[in-house]
């Protein structure tokens, strides 16, 4: 091993005094580093392998801060350990030696940091010599533990091994031993090419089950054979959105009713969609129940006989088994629960071994409890007696009872997912449960914040923070859109642009709804706890109407099961609604809010049904525009200029609220 560089560095900064009543804290800076020794550090491995160190660190005069290890393909970093180092002494680690495509072997440099709480630095570095992943032969494991076969080298960094295998065969590749600990190379795919360490399997796909060739090539990290499926087309579309088929493992699925099929959040447990956007079935043999749902872009999946009736987990634990609980679901996370719409089951991928994978943020979030249930509804349960093992991947815990939790001082790893793995191949009173951390894929949600507030993801294109409270004239902010500031936002609640917001209504609880297809948001006011406001306790007054949209003239508000919004209260007791008068049919427009020739609106003192207006005076200006034969409508023979911005205003005070009726007096004028 080859040390080249060793030495101290010293950071020397600046401070600005501070004037204070209290005495100002003095700043003290390290002239140098810590002592610091490499003892050892792998001096050559495998590239996909883990590279292990120790070193240790001391420093006489100032407290240890952290000690770094990086890791660097010519200039180029690719990997980095970070220990605290709180006391003196010997601390090990690892770095894993990424293996990329087409690099041959060569010489890379693990570059070592210690720092003090002084700043004070001290470097080292070394060389390691890497190789690429090249023996004599392979291993190709099935993933569900039902097969391993041989792969021998034909050529260069080229695999083969040929075999009766399955239409669809989901494995991994692993390396025979690289050191002397016995640690082999495991290399999953990552959607488009083996990548090591990877949890995903390859999918291995053929026309039908028999004898073919499987291959790999550890240098070009291509793999062979995929997309030979055979396809059937299915009948699924926004008139028939639910079906009962009789499915086979590996079959390739076509939808000509359902335009981008590809696109769509497919569960990732049941479908696979390939590059070329081909979409295959994974699960076993038998019949399913596929429910399209639309306006979400998913295919709620449910094990079923012939007759559509939902399987329960047999005597042979062949069947179904079923996931129950709350904050969490399919496509986005479904009601507390509940044995139906909050049932979700589990993809059987093999026999008697079941998958279920849920995404963060979109799918599962904190406070979770999941359960394992035998049927769609309660009855059957898996408690914690019943299972031989549980593996948490150190982020979730199990009860006695069976509930699985995620652990105290745990956190669930954003942008990723968790595949929970159940093999009851001993039983069902002798199960293995198993949870990996795995790559999000389909309906991973972004990373989306209103003033620093994580935003739920409630659909595949709409995101929520709950409540936050706001008041006028606060900024608004949004991180992770991109071209927010060419979004709509209502000039009601809102003034300014997309990149300088300020909010216009009074200080309050809100929800903040963003819809990042369409590129608007909506807010609500709602109390502390994310429901509803009313108008009686937070002074929240609702509109339903015909006539009315947001934010395009073909989102009607209409009535009981319509947007349910919350008027923008501006000032103490006055409310506020704009938009441009449109055509009924425009749904480009954005903020065609007011329908030309027609309106039929009704305020109410909740989401939904319940209190409502009662004396409605209109100002004289309004009177030209509207009257309220009982609802409010348009005036006889009015019609508002196309195109126009109108302004509705309503003052209401529900001091003098009584008997579930509240008067009010409403302007509308056009600007």
């Amino acid at each position: 091993m080859n040390r080249y560089i060793k030495y101290s560095m010293t950071l020397i900064c600046g401070a600005a005094a501070l004037v204070s009543c209290m005495k100002t804290p003095e700043l003290v800076l390290a002239d140098k580093g810590p002592d610091m020794t490499v003892n050892s550090c792998t001096e050559s491995a495998y590239m996909g392998a883990d590279l292990k160190f120790s070193v240790t660190v001391s420093d006489d005069d100032f407290a240890l801060s952290t000690l770094k290890a990086r890791l660097y393909y010519d200039d180029a970093q690719v990997g980095e350990t970070v220990i605290r180092t709180k006391e003196n002494g010997t601390y090990e680690g690892s770095l894993t030696a990424p293996l990329y495509k087409d690099i041959p072997d060569g010489i890379a440099s693990v570059v070592f940091a210690s720092q003090n709480v002084g700043m004070g630095l001290t470097y080292d570095t070394l060389y390691v010599s890497l190789k690429r992943p090249d023996f004599p032969e392979l291993a190709l494991c099935a993933q569900d533990g039902e097969g391993t076969w041989k792969m021998k080298r034909t050529s260069g960094y080229r695999y083969e091994v040929t075999a009766d295998f399955p239409s669809l065969l989901k494995a991994f590749v692993t390396t025979p031993a690289v050191n002397a600990e016995g640690e082999v190379i495991s290399l999953g795919w990552d959607g488009s090419a083996l990548s090591a360490g990877n949890e995903n399997p390859i999918p291995f796909s053929a026309t039908i089950p028999g004898q073919y060739t499987v291959s790999v090539d550890l240098m070009s990290l291509e793999a062979a054979p995929f997309k030979y499926v055979v396809t059937e087309e299915f009948d699924l579309s926004e008139q028939s959105p639910e079906a009962v088929y009789s499915l086979r493992q590996g079959l390739g699925l076509s939808f000509p009713h359902i335009d981008g099929i590809a696109d769509w959040d497919l569960d990732q447990d049941f479908f696979t969609v390939d590059d070329d956007k081909n979409v295959t079935f994974d699960a076993v043999d038998g019949y399913y129940k596929f429910v399209a749902d639309f306006k979400n872009t998913f295919i709620k999946v449910l094990p079923c006989d012939a007759l559509g009736n939902t399987l329960a987990l047999g005597g042979g634990c062949d069947g179904a088994v079923w996931a129950i609980g709350q904050n969490f679901g399919k496509p986005v996370i479904g009601p507390s629960w509940n044995t139906t719409d909050g049932a979700y089951a589990f993809a059987q991928v093999s026999p008697k071994i079941y998958q279920f994978t849920l995404n963060v943020g979109g799918q599962i979030k904190d406070g979770v409890a999941l359960k394992i249930y035998h049927q769609m509804g309660w009855g059957g349960e898996f408690t914690k007696a019943d299972f031989a093992s549980f593996d948490g991947a150190g982020v979730f815990v199990m009860t006695d009872s069976g509930d699985i939790n995620i652990a105290s001082g745990a956190a669930l790893a954003d942008k990723k997912a968790y595949r929970f793995t159940l093999d009851l191949r001993q039983g069902a009173s002798a199960a293995v449960l198993k949870v990996r951390e795995v790559e999000a894929i389909g309906g991973a949600a972004l990373d989306i914040s209103v003033n620093g507030t994580k935003a739920d993801r409630l659909s595949r294109s709409i995101y929520k923070v709950s409540a936050m409270s706001l008041k006028k004239g606060d900024a608004v902010s949004f991180s992770g859109i991109e071209g927010i500031a060419d979004w709509y936002f209502d000039p009601d609640h809102f003034t300014g642009t997309g990149s300088d917001l300020k909010f216009n209504a009074v200080e309050g609880w809100y929800s903040v709804e963003m819809d990042i297809d369409a590129g608007f948001v909506t807010v609500r006011r709602v109390k502390q706890d994310g429901k509803a406001a009313t108008f009686k306790d937070e002074g929240a007054l609702t509109v339903m109407a015909w006539g009315l949209a947001h934010p395009v003239m073909t989102s009607q508000l209409a009535w009981e099961s319509g947007a349910l919004i919350t008027m923008a209260e501006i000032e103490d007791g006055v409310y506020q609604f704009s938009g441009l008068a449109v055509e009924e049919t425009d749904g480009v427009t954005m903020g065609g809010r007011f329908r030309y020739d027609y309106l039929s609106i009704k305020f109410f003192g909740q989401a939904g049904w319940g209190d409502e207006m009662g004396d409605v005076t209109l100002t004289d200006g309004a009177a030209k525009l509207i009257r309220v034969p009982g609802n409010i409508e348009l005036a006889e023979g009015v019609e508002l200029e196309k195109g126009a911005m109108y302004v509705m205003t309503v003052r209401a005070d529900n001091a003098g609220f009584a008997g579930g009726k509240f008067n009010c007096t409403v302007d509308l004028v056009k600007k």
